[in-house]
């Protein structure tokens, strides 16, 4: 597992808005959209303001609903995070098939031999001239 690289993917607004929205749909504390959303409180408070002013989530009695309007919304980022999740599949199979540039120097020098230079410009000591001794000259009278 040493060689395999772990990233995290980073959401975009709309996923994020996506889960508040969904999240919000029977009512939620603030606290349940923070867990749900995976997001630290600052966030949560400026996301579910920012959707309150768009009409899209409203707060009765402590509780956060989805508006009708947010049920839309809701609805339409569920179907773009499936069409997005698609095509992430189709870019996985194409970047598979075509390599991105370094991917390609990689594997082409993972492919060259072993007595290969990496770079034919580059001068190794071997190759550099050595001086050669030349014996004295005879005296001249």
């Amino acid at each position: 597992m040493s060689q395999l690289k772990l990233r995290r993917k980073k959401r975009s607004k709309y996923e994020i808005i996506h889960d508040i929205l969904d999240q919000c749909q029977t009512g939620s504390k603030k606290t349940w959209v923070m867990y749900r959303a995976n997001l630290s409180y600052d966030l949560t408070d400026g996301y579910l303001e920012e959707l309150m002013k768009l009409g899209l989530v409203e707060n009765r009695d402590g509780l956060y609903y989805t508006t009708e309007k947010g049920k839309q919304l809701n609805e339409l980022l569920k179907a773009w995070k499936q069409k997005k999740s698609e095509l992430d599949d189709i870019t996985k199979m194409i970047k598979e098939i075509l390599p991105e540039d370094g991917k390609r120097e990689r594997k082409a020098k993972e492919a060259q031999p072993e007595g290969a230079k990496e770079d034919e410009g580059q001068v190794t000591p071997e190759q550099v001239p050595q001086p050669q001794q030349v014996p004295p000259a005879p005296p001249t009278s």
